[in-house]
C-alpha cells in the first residue's frame, strides 16, 4: 500500500491551514494593538461602492461589492494617505455593507484616523475590527482538519489511491 501520495497531500492541507491560522493570529494581535493607536484628523478624498464581477465554478458571474475609500491625514507634519477601513477589509456579495460604509464616510467628510505609532503609514478608520478574522480562522481550521482527517484515513488504509 502506497500512502506517500495521500500523506503528502494531507501535509500540504495541514500546512495551508496552519499558515492561515498563524496569519489570523498575527492579525488578531495587531487588531488588539490598534485599539490603543493614537489618532489624528483626516479627510475622505474618495468614497464609492466598487462593483466587480467574479466568475463562479459553474461559469456564472457573481457581483461583489466593496467600499472603495481613500483618505488623507498628517502625522508630525508629514502627509499620508490610505484606503483601509479596518485591518480585514473584504468584498461581499451583498451591496448593503459597502453602501453603509460609504454612507458613513462620504466624500470630503472629516474622519478620525488611527495609525500605528511605529509606522504612521499603517492606519485604519475603525480600530479593532475582527469580524473578518473569524472567517479566516474558520477557513484555516477547515484546511487543517481536512488534512488531518485525510492523513488519518490514508495511514489507516481507508483511502485507496487507485492502485
Amino acid at each position: 500500500m502506497n500512502i506517500v501520495g495521500p500523506s503528502l497531500f494531507s501535509i500540504v492541507f495541514i500546512s495551508i491551514g496552519a499558515g492561515i491560522l498563524f496569519y489570523a493570529r498575527s492579525i488578531t494581535a495587531k487588531a488588539r494593538r490598534s485599539l490603543s493607536w493614537p489618532s489624528t484628523e483626516g479627510a475622505i478624498s474618495h468614497s464609492a461602492v466598487l462593483l466587480s464581477t467574479q466568475q463562479t465554478s459553474n461559469s456564472t458571474n457573481a457581483a461583489m461589492y466593496k467600499a472603495d475609500l481613500a483618505y488623507r491625514y498628517k502625522v508630525k507634519g508629514r502627509d499620508y494617505s490610505s484606503s483601509r477601513i479596518t485591518l480585514m477589509d473584504y468584498s461581499s456579495s451583498a451591496a448593503g455593507r459597502a453602501q453603509d460604509i460609504v454612507a458613513r464616510y462620504p466624500d470630503g467628510a472629516a474622519v478620525t484616523v488611527y495609525y500605528d505609532p511605529a509606522d504612521p503609514s499603517d492606519s485604519v478608520l475603525e480600530p479593532g475590527g475582527t469580524s473578518g478574522i473569524a472567517l479566516l480562522r474558520l477557513i484555516g481550521w477547515a484546511f487543517a482538519a481536512g488534512g488531518l482527517f485525510f492523513l488519518y484515513m490514508s495511514v489507516t488504509g481507508r483511502v485507496h489511491t487507485g492502485r
